[in-house]
């Protein structure tokens, strides 16, 4: 680890750290993420468990403690970065929780989950469950087809490709007229949606559970060999089609440009790869967590320290986002925070997001990844490749059967390919988009958006302006 310089750096550290653990231990209830549903469904009960709606206030320690929790961590944290009055407005909030009966989670949206979201805006919606060959089990929501667009017949398919510690939500959390899911529904297409493992919807395994730390060894790279051909191939087969359109974002891009690259069966069955925020090197960013988890964490500290203490799962939905979501999330005064910390991961403009949808937003995402996911892209920023997990030279010889991980061959890949990009990226910066641009051979579409940061193309109330609306012309016109 680097030499901290100064007692104001190693208190703002210690902060990082101390949010990190709190909103993953246990105690914040780990493992209490949504499950995945099944159809067919069967009496109200299981109507209620489908849609995720009402959720239930199962915090199980007082709301005054939770915000005592956050006023231990908090105000350091974002004192150090220019954030002012926080442990003020967050006293003023525990206050009220003292004096008065706070109704929370005043937006209705903030109760539901994937499916549940889908339904409130009288879409139709399937859950589909898919056995990848190392056993995992990989939860896909669908929207067969539009409200706007009923028509029958077979459809062209969308599959819509998360990225790093999100889920399928995130194509569904804005209103109609922002949210890509349904516009892609309601323009004529068949759209289905990811969950990488381990998320929210993705916690089932074929023999262990989620307790077992076997269940979360893996990184990207198994998302990329085993879980997109997978989720692929179940789908293409569901449908019919022979070919589907492909719409990732900043991981959900990055496990694309992996495998494409490197099994050209699957990747001929791609008519289309849109990536936005796209991810290959990483070497040049900014983003406040993940330049931490690289530069100031001893090596190999995630999947040794934290697995010592039990913890494998980074950053999964709990009661600790829930509470943040229904609560500091929600009010004027302190939704700055949740802004910040937002920020952190990947960077949005002010600009283009609606604060009034933060609380939703808060409530689905983060969803969760393993430590050794975490672990390899800390590993990414050191090395600015785009390679495998690194076990270091003894375990890469165990694996690859040579000392150093190997690199991923972008230049082979061979799908129609549509970049969209952000000035104000900080996970998916300029420099490293810069590197991969050369590297895509069938490039026939290439958009930056100066304002844009990283969540804005999932977020942002303007995206279908500045990127969806190019998205559905070229899908009409082809490459």
């Amino acid at each position: 680890m680097r030499m901290f310089a100064g007692l104001h750096f190693l208190s703002s550290k210690l902060n990082i750290w101390l949010f990190v653990l709190f909103t993953t231990i246990p105690l914040w209830g780990i493992g209490s993420s949504i499950s995945p549903q099944k159809l067919p469904l069967q009496g109200s009960d299981q109507v209620e468990e489908f849609l995720g709606s009402p959720k239930s206030d199962d915090v199980k320690i007082s709301k005054t403690d939770q915000i005592d929790r956050l006023l231990k961590v908090l105000p350091g944290l974002l004192r150090a970065h220019g954030y002012r009055d926080v442990e003020e407005k967050l006293k003023k909030l525990r206050q009220r929780f003292e004096t008065s009966n706070i109704e929370l989670g005043s937006d209705p949206d903030t109760k539901y989950n994937v499916s549940g979201l889908i339904a409130s805006h009288g879409y139709p919606v399937e859950v589909h469950e898919v056995h990848t060959v190392d056993g995992f089990i990989l939860t896909l929501q669908r929207i067969p087809y539009g409200v706007k667009n009923k028509s029958k017949g077979p459809r062209e398919v969308a599959f819509l490709q998360h990225g790093l510690l999100a889920a399928a939500s995130n194509w569904v959390t804005n209103l109609p007229n922002q949210s890509l899911a349904y516009l892609l529904a309601d323009a004529g297409y068949d759209v289905w949606m990811g969950n990488s493992r381990g998320n929210t919807y993705s916690r089932k395994h074929e023999t262990l559970k989620p307790d077992q730390q076997k269940f979360w060894e893996w990184t990207w790279d198994e998302m990329a060999k085993y879980d997109l051909p997978a989720c692929l191939n179940y789908v293409l087969n569901k449908t019919g089609q022979k070919e589907m359109y492909y719409i990732g974002h900043s991981q959900g891009t990055m496990i694309a440009f992996a495998e494409f690259s490197r099994n050209q069966e699957l990747a001929k069955k791609v008519k289309m790869f849109f990536a936005m925020g796209p991810v290959a090197t990483v070497g040049y960013m900014t983003s406040t967590l993940f330049r931490f988890l690289a530069d100031d964490v001893p090596d190999n500290f995630l999947t040794e320290i934290l697995v010592d203490l039990g913890l494998y799962d980074f950053f999964p939905s709990n009661e600790f986002f829930h509470f943040m979501g229904d609560t500091v999330c929600s009010e004027p005064e302190t939704v700055f925070i949740c802004e910040a910390i937002l920020g952190a991961f990947g960077g949005y403009s002010k600009d283009h997001m609606n604060a009034s949808r933060i609380p939703v937003y808060v409530n689905n995402c983060p969803a969760g990844t393993s430590v050794w996911n975490m672990d390899h892209w800390a590993q990414m920023v050191q090395s600015k490749k785009c390679s495998m997990y690194d076990f270091g030279p003894k375990g890469n010889m165990e694996h690859y059967n040579q000392t150093t991980p190997p690199v991923y061959h972008i230049e082979n890949m061979q799908t129609p390919t549509a970049l969209f990009y952000g000035g104000r990226d900080t996970l998916a910066d300029l420099k490293d988009v810069e590197l991969l641009i050369p590297k895509i051979k069938h490039l026939f579409y290439n958009k930056e958006i100066p304002t844009y940061g990283h969540l804005d193309f999932i977020w942002a109330i303007d995206a279908e302006s500045y990127c969806y609306k190019d998205i559905l012309g070229l899908m009409m016109k082809g490459p």
